[in-house]
Order: C-alpha cells, then sequence, then structure tokens
C-alpha cells in the first residue's frame, strides 16, 4: 500500500508527539518537525509506502532526539494495562463456544494500544468494558474459518505493538494447537510503541512460540531488505503469515509473500478505504 495524501500529516503529528514524550525544549521539537519536512518534501512525490518512509522519519528524530526508546514509559504502561486485564480475555476465549475466533478477536481488540496515531484514542481506563462491547460488535472482515484452516503448518506471526502483544498470546496459543511451527516476530530495535524481545519475554511469547525472531533493523513493518536470513526464510517457508496492524498491511498488502491474514483494526482513513471498511471496524481478512 502507498502512501496517501493523509499519511504526511499523520506522521508529523506523531513526530510531535514521541518528541514531547521526551523534551519541552521547543527548539529541538522544531528540529525534528524540520528534518521530517525534508524527508517528506524528498520523497512523497515517489509514492513509497508510508511505513517504510515512516521507519526513516522516526529514526532520524530519535538520533535528533538523542534517545533510544522515547515510547519506552508509554510502551510500560501499555504492558501494565494488557497483564492486569489479560485474565479476563484468558477467561472469555477459555468460555467461548469458538476459542479459536475469540482469541482472534481479542487479539484485534489488542491493536487498541498503538500510540500517537492522529484521530486515534486509545483506552487505557475501563478497558474490561472496552474489551466487551468490541467483542460484541465483532469483525467487519472475518476470514477467521480460512486462518484456521491455514494454521495446521507453518505459521509466522508478525506482532505489533507493546501491550497488545499480550492479547496475541491468546491466538498465539490457539495457533499453536494446531501448527506444525509458530514463529513469532517481533521489532528488532525500538520503534514507536511496536513491541521487541523484552516485551515478547514479558508476555509470555518465548514459553509459547517455537522462537521468536526479529525484522532486523526495527523496521515499522516489514522491510524485505532488513531482515534477517533465518526470518526471511521463515516468511517464504510459511503456510501462513499472521500479520497485526496497519503498518505490516501497509508494508505486505501489495508484497509477493503469500498467503497472509491480516488483522487489524482500521485506526485512518487510507487504510479502512484500502481495505473496503469504515475507520474503527476490526478485520481478519485472509489474501492468497
Amino acid at each position: 500500500m502507498k502512501i496517501s495524501p493523509l499519511c504526511p500529516s499523520c506522521l508529523l503529528s506523531r513526530v510531535y508527539f514521541e518528541a514531547r514524550l521526551v523534551t519541552d525544549d521547543d527548539e529541538l521539537i522544531s528540529k525534528c518537525v524540520d528534518n521530517s519536512l525534508k524527508i517528506l518534501s524528498k520523497n512523497f512525490s515517489k509514492r513509497p509506502v508510508n511505513a517504510h518512509l515512516a521507519t526513516r522519519i522516526h529514526r532520524e528524530v530519535y538520533e535528533i532526539l538523542g534517545v533510544e526508546d522515547p515510547y519506552a514509559q508509554v510502551k510500560n504502561r501499555a504492558n501494565r494495562v494488557a497483564k492486569e486485564v489479560l485474565h479476563v480475555a484468558e477467561k472469555t476465549v477459555r468460555e467461548s463456544d469458538n476459542p479459536f475466533k475469540t482469541a482472534v478477536i481479542i487479539s484485534i481488540i489488542g491493536n487498541n494500544f498503538d500510540y500517537g496515531v492522529s484521530g486515534h484514542r486509545v483506552v487505557e481506563m475501563n478497558f474490561h468494558e472496552f474489551l466487551t462491547k468490541k467483542l460484541e460488535e465483532g469483525l467487519a472482515v472475518d476470514d477467521v474459518e480460512k486462518l484456521e484452516d491455514f494454521c495446521s503448518g507453518k505459521v509466522v506471526y508478525l506482532t505489533d505493538n507493546a501491550g497488545e502483544i499480550f492479547f496475541d498470546t491468546l491466538l498465539m496459543k490457539e495457533i499453536k494447537k494446531r501448527s506444525s511451527r509458530l514463529t513469532v516476530v517481533v521489532r528488532g530495535r525500538p520503534i514507536i510503541s511496536d513491541a521487541t524481545i523484552e516485551d515478547a519475554k514479558l508476555a509470555g511469547v518465548d514459553k509459547i512460540a517455537d522462537e521468536i525472531l526479529t525484522n532486523g533493523k526495527g523496521a515499522i513493518g516489514i522491510i524485505r531488505e532488513e531482515l534477517p536470513k533465518r526470518t526471511l526464510d521463515r516468511l517464504e517457508e510459511a503456510d501462513i503469515i499472521v500479520a497485526k496492524g496497519m503498518a505490516n498491511y501497509e508494508c505486505l498488502s501489495n508484497s509477493e509473500f503469500r498467503p497472509i491474514a491480516f488483522l487489524l483494526t482500521a485506526k485512518c482513513h487510507p487504510v479502512a478505504k484500502d481495505i473496503g471498511v469504515k475507520v474503527g471496524e476490526m478485520v481478519a481478512k485472509v489474501v492468497k
């Protein structure tokens, strides 16, 4: 999925958001915004994948700010909130008539933990009520049966945000019951609010998956050229790739990797329009 006319405003909004997480120095924040504007001005007309351009922008902002992970406290809070309510989600899956589908939906509800997206409000307080409401709402695109059919083989699970990864573990457990191999891929370095190996271990992914790999240099989503060889091999061998979140959709919707199950909440108009749903709706879309 190529960058849309709306993406630059969202990217700049996120640059400002993450800079303010670590400094009140308007001159330093202005430097971050100025540099990001230059990158956008030089590259927007080439219509790159938005997540690829965002990766470059955020990496340079981090260098300007002189910090490795501006979102560290935000991610810690997301993990804490998710851990506190995980038992409710676990009980919901356990008592469901269709545990696999319920786990899919709950993993998508966990996609709520995406900080800095323009127009998206992360629900932290009363998350139990939010979970119940979204479960009742259901999926706008429901390819769950197709996904389950593919899970008998080798599965690669591409994670998204910290916090969210706790809810992913419920679906990972269901997949593990069916799959011959479950590979989980996290970010290789901190980038926005995305999950790294530390977040995965905190959520207990290492006790579920057969292996945890990274996407290399910590791109937002997947940049093929940055993937470690083993991760690339696993993606090419996969019987199904489970791709969480909008960035993975942006990176892989037009890629050669197939089949892919995109699990996400459409939080912005460009992604919602591309999929054919409304902003805020939940999607479980399998592309062969």
